[in-house]
């Protein structure tokens, strides 16, 4: 694919070839991207993986890469009008071929689509849907009302009137997971970048996971947690119960955030945060029992 392919909705400076569409910190070669502002002109300019750009004609004055150069009015728009046109012509690309290993159980009530690949040893409850494209693993098991594979909110703005975009990439669901009652996992938006739940990670009820999020492996997410869009939680780590993740938001491995938290900035690793918004709570509840034991005497 090149830019000019799509002029309709864009102008051309500089016309290169890409091969995917994506964010500025892919790690996918040859992605196309949007920057609509410095912040991302920045990050575009210093990714080797950026092949081509959608900007304005005011950003572009200010660099970004050599090559492979486009102009919007609003690059997003422009930017997901392509993303629209590459679904509706097939034109996106998947890792994986569906099909269905041995020994899984699925209910009778569960709604599988044909475009998943599902390993061995996989249980399936009742009333489970799992849209395309999603890619499980084996000895996953999948409880009661869980949805995989549904879109999430990411939405264009004309006027008064909001469209949502379609999501065309997938969810990555790997060994031996468990996914409890009514736990949701949003599909990525972009083929190049799954959302991903890793290898004996636990999804408690009702909880959410954003599009491309990530969740390492050995990761216990308590009852209705909701992570957002491109969080990172590292392997190993506990989410309590009822806690928010904001996008974005790198939790490290072996943390724990306590239950109730609302986290608006990254976690290091092994250390324990709480409260809203989050923080190290360690030492103030430390000093608090203190108190109160003297107290008490």
């Amino acid at each position: 694919m090149r830019l000019s392919d799509f002029t309709a909705h864009l102008t051309v400076v500089d016309d290169a070839e890409f091969n995917c569409l994506g964010y500025v910190d892919s790690d996918r070669p040859g992605v196309l991207v949007y920057a609509d502002n410095l912040r991302y002109l920045a990050i575009a300019a210093a990714n080797p993986n950026v092949g081509c750009i959608i900007t304005t004609s005011g950003l572009a004055d200010h660099g970004g890469p050599t090559s492979g150069v486009a102009i919007a009015e609003s690059p997003r728009d422009a930017f997901y009008s392509i993303h629209r046109d590459l679904i509706d012509g097939s034109g996106v690309g998947l890792p994986f071929r569906p099909g269905r290993g041995s020994g899984c159980r699925i209910h009778p009530s569960a709604v599988v689509a044909d475009g998943c690949l599902i390993g061995d040893n996989v249980i399936i409850g009742e009333q489970v849907v799992i849209r395309d494209p999603v890619w499980i693993g084996s000895d996953v098991v999948i409880e009661p009302g869980v949805k995989l594979g549904v879109e999430g909110i990411l939405y264009s703005r004309s006027g008064d009137r909001q469209t949502l975009i379609p999501h065309a990439g997938y969810v990555r669901i790997r060994d031996g997971a468990s996914l409890m009652s009514n736990a949701i996992v949003v599909r990525s938006v972009h083929d190049c970048q799954a959302t991903d739940v890793g290898c004996n990670t636990i999804i408690g009820l009702a909880s959410i996971v954003g599009h491309e999020a990530g969740v390492g492996d050995n990761v216990v997410v308590s009852n209705q947690c909701t992570l957002a869009r491109r969080s990172i939680i590292g392997c190993g780590s506990f989410i309590g119960a009822n806690v928010f993740v904001k996008e974005h938001v790198v939790i490290g491995a072996g943390a724990r955030v306590m239950a109730g938290s609302v986290v608006v900035t990254d976690v290091p690793e092994n250390s324990t945060v709480s409260g809203n918004f989050a923080e190290d709570h360690t030492g103030k509840m430390r000093r608090f029992l203190t108190r109160a034991k003297r107290e008490k005497k």
